[in-house]
């Protein structure tokens, strides 16, 4: 109920202090009325759900108006249906009721968090799947269906469900009330499984799964939900989810589990199992394989494992169900990951998880270049490269030779395989030209490391150069052959030996022509020959033979 002072009360107590106008007054009094904090949420008799404001002073009409309420309703609203006839001081902690159809809400998108494997998206819009990416937002009416993949998805609340394999979710509400913190999300899971956690709903919020035969209500929570046509199996690792079916309900705490098989109107609660101890104690591995154990958990039948990067909502690396107590990782890169143990009764229940936290630190091996020499010239088009692997105990490494136009390797020419070599002669040429050349090494399979990158060039042939034509006009002779590419000039040698034992001329030309002057009647020999600078050799081309007739 609403507390207010009247004015004469007002007025009384303020005497000795200069007389506010009461107008004024009543205007400061709405003011203060209408913006407020939450407190609660209930509803009436008639069963309108209603919003509760908690007064505070410093507000304004303004920010209740624009910030909270939709562009149907006023302040005015909120003093009529808070019955308010005399408007009069109202003290900080007092609080007005606001009907939930009132504040403003409006979709909010969920988006992907992580992503393992084949996803696929249907949006509301369309008939088909697609390719679920990261990053991507899901909307109202999309369905995500995992098949053979994994995804954690994040709400406008910063609660997440993780989905796992061989599920389909449907998104039926994503609403969002603007800066009251409240939200309503509302998700149907057509089959399959999947994991939520979600922190303590602002008042007022609702959040909801539906299953075939179930629904899952929660209040701040983290369960697990299984369904399938014949039942929906639900676990409780936090808080509490009050679980309905046809026949009735009940409120499942943390540490239980409960089935609602399809048409039965018996609701079973269990205990869940307790998780595994782990029987390692380091949270850096240094060398792999490394293998991890843990205790045989009395009523286990079996083990859940599952490894993500950096915590629980990171990628899914690794998901094993075994009965063994020990896990064998190896080919995995270095860096922060979460494994996450958890047992397995003979009802196929799972408890709650063993959290450890691990780190992956492996010296990685860089190896070092032999072969071609940084820099070096190479004339033959399909050459030899030669590496060293550094000396370390028990590292074993593959290779990658990686071969490119740029100095970043964006432009690789090379898709090599990781080998256990450390030498590779090219089958394919290379054209002549400059090239980066490197060598990736992989350490037991799990790190990668890069050498340095050295430059090498190849060097190549010019064609021969062929004088096409011989013009005379009087003693001068005009020789014409046509451009060769990548020459930087030409050399003319011209002789009257057809052996070129004695040269007459020898000049260096940049255009593919020559002009002679040469004596009346007697033979000449002639021949060009490409300049290919130090990336191409040259040979001259055929003797041209020459001859002025005598007038």
């Amino acid at each position: 109920m609403l507390i207010l002072n009247t004015y004469e009360q007002y007025r009384l107590s303020t005497k000795d202090r200069p007389v506010v106008s009461l107008f004024v007054f009543q205007f400061l009094s709405i003011a203060i009325l209408i913006f407020t904090s939450l407190s609660s949420l209930h509803a009436e008799d008639n069963g309108m759900e209603e919003w509760h404001y908690t007064l505070r002073p410093g507000d304004t009409l303004q920010e209740i108006t624009v910030n909270l309420l939709n562009h149907r309703y006023t302040w005015s609203d909120v003093v009529k249906h808070n019955r308010i006839d005399q408007l009069a001081t109202v003290a900080p902690g007092s609080i007005v009721k606001i009907p939930m159809h009132w504040l403003k809400h409006q979709p909010k998108p969920a988006k992907v968090k992580s992503l393992t494997g084949s996803v696929q998206i249907k949006k509301a819009s369309s008939s088909r799947y697609e390719t679920l990416k990261e990053d991507m937002s899901i909307r109202v009416g999309d369905e995500i269906a995992t098949r053979k993949g994994s995804v954690v998805i994040e709400f406008a609340d910063s609660s997440t469900v993780r989905l796992e394999e061989s599920s389909n979710l449907v998104f039926n509400r994503l609403s969002h009330f603007g800066k009251t913190g409240m939200v309503d999300t509302r998700l149907r899971l057509k089959r399959g499984s999947l994991t939520t956690d979600i922190p303590p709903l602002v008042k007022g919020s609702r959040y909801e799964i539906k299953t075939p035969s179930a629904i899952a209500a929660v209040r701040g929570t983290e369960f697990r939900l299984h369904s399938n046509e014949q039942e929906t199996r639900l676990e409780v690792l936090e808080g509490k989810v009050e679980f309905s079916g046809e026949h009735g309900q009940v409120m499942v705490d943390a540490g239980q589990g409960a089935t609602i098989k399809e048409g039965s109107p018996r609701i079973e609660i269990i205990k869940l199992p307790l998780p595994p101890q782990t029987q390692f104690a380091m949270d850096k591995i240094k060398s792999l394989p490394a293998t991890l154990e843990w205790d045989k958990t009395r009523d286990a039948t079996a083990y859940q494992v599952q490894l993500t990067e950096k915590d629980k909502n990171g990628k899914l690396i690794q998901r094993n169900t075994q009965t063994d107590t020990n896990l064998q990782i190896d080919q995995i890169q270095n860096g922060n990951y979460e494994l996450a143990i958890r047992s397995i009764n003979s009802n196929g229940y799972e408890g709650a998880d063993n959290i450890s936290k691990l780190s992956v630190d492996i010296d990685a091996i860089q190896v070092q270049l032999v072969k071609p020499l940084d820099g070096a010239i190479v004339e033959e088009l399909t050459p030899t490269f030669l590496w060293n692997y550094p000396q370390k105990k028990g590292a074993q490494a593959l290779s990658r030779l990686d071969i490119a136009l740029d100095k970043d390797f964006t432009a690789l020419i090379t898709e090599n395989e990781f080998l256990k070599a450390n030498e590779i002669t090219l089958k394919e040429p290379l054209i002549p030209g400059r090239y980066f050349w490197r060598v990736a090494s992989l350490t037991n399979n799990t790190e990668l490391s890069f050498s340095d990158s050295y430059i090498f060039n190849i060097k190549g042939w010019l064609p021969p150069v062929q004088i096409l034509s011989v013009n005379y006009l009087d003693k001068q002779v005009g020789l014409f052959w046509s451009p060769v590419p990548n020459s930087k000039g030409y050399i003319l040698q011209v002789s009257d030996k057809i052996d070129f034992s004695t040269i007459m001329k020898e000049e260096k030309i940049n255009k593919p022509r020559a002009h002679l002057l040469l004596t009346t009647g007697k033979r000449y020999y002639a021949r060009v020959k490409g300049i290919g600078g130090n990336l191409y050799s040259s040979k001259f081309g055929p003797t041209q033979e020459i001859l002025i007739e005598p007038k």
